[in-house]
């Protein structure tokens, strides 16, 4: 069904030179792909993107996917095609092309292009306006998350860089106080946090993500204390027969 490849493609020149497969920003490579992974695979729901074999190609930054299929992405590139309104497309496509256009948006060089299989091509400029005409509902949550510190603290403005169990990096906002009084050094171990952000109700991303503490969880199983409370338990219960039934009898569960 599908006559020609999938081309996705990053346009830019800012470093002061046009980006290619052989001289890229790390940085612009690392959060490209990142990009072209969330804008394939979706909410994940027909295809499986991670297993699918891509091509890097010149144009200027393209990623050439030629045998991946999934009908809630051809779907959505028809939708991209017909216009600017993204509001009915999988939600985890509609925030790469929001990214996109926001980048696009503030610096004129740098554009996107997606080629698709039917021969279109849907641009993203400084001259486009892609948005969802029904804005996403976002709620204050509080969250553990669990993550390895891939980088911390900063010149500027002190974060904690944390590379999540599905491979995604999510930027925490701290303060150097709260790094300063850390004892341990967290720096590439995997740590419990607790944080304060906003969450996309329906595509559950978190924004904003502020850092209230590190929690220092350290499971361990205490086989004296499990004995001991086991023979309290013995003892409290030794006089019930059946404590099932016991427990029915309480709650006025009849058979």
């Amino acid at each position: 069904m599908d006559k020609q490849p999938l081309i996705i493609s990053l346009q830019d020149d800012s470093p002061g030179y046009e980006i290619s497969p052989a001289r890229v920003p790390l940085a612009t490579l690392t959060s490209f792909m990142s990009d072209v992974r969330d804008f394939l695979k979706g909410s994940g729901r027909d295809a499986d993107a991670d297993t699918t074999e891509v091509a890097v190609v010149h144009g200027s930054l393209a990623v050439q996917a030629s045998k991946f299929s999934s009908p809630s992405l051809i779907n959505d590139l028809r939708m991209l095609e017909k216009g600017a309104d993204i509001s009915g497309i999988d939600p985890k496509r509609r925030t790469v092309i929001q990214k996109w256009q926001n980048a696009a948006s503030k610096k004129g060089s740098v554009r996107f292009k997606i080629s698709t299989p039917s021969g279109n091509v849907i641009a993203i400029t400084n001259q486009t306006a892609f948005r969802a005409q029904v804005e996403r509902t976002l709620v204050n949550v509080e969250r553990y998350i669990r993550g390895e510190v891939v980088d911390l603290g900063g010149a500027t403005q002190a974060n904690a860089h944390i590379k999540l169990p599905d491979g995604k990096t999510l930027v925490v906002q701290t303060d150097r106080n709260l790094i300063r009084s850390e004892t341990e050094n967290h720096l590439y171990k995997e740590v419990h946090l607790r944080i304060r952000a906003h969450m996309d109700l329906e595509t559950g991303e978190l924004i904003d993500a502020q850092l209230l503490e590190f929690v220092h969880y350290e499971p361990r199983f205490d086989q004296q204390q499990f004995t001991r409370l086991t023979k309290k338990g013995e003892e409290a219960w030794k006089d019930i027969e059946d404590p099932s039934a016991w427990v029915r009898h309480i709650r006025g569960v009849t058979d």
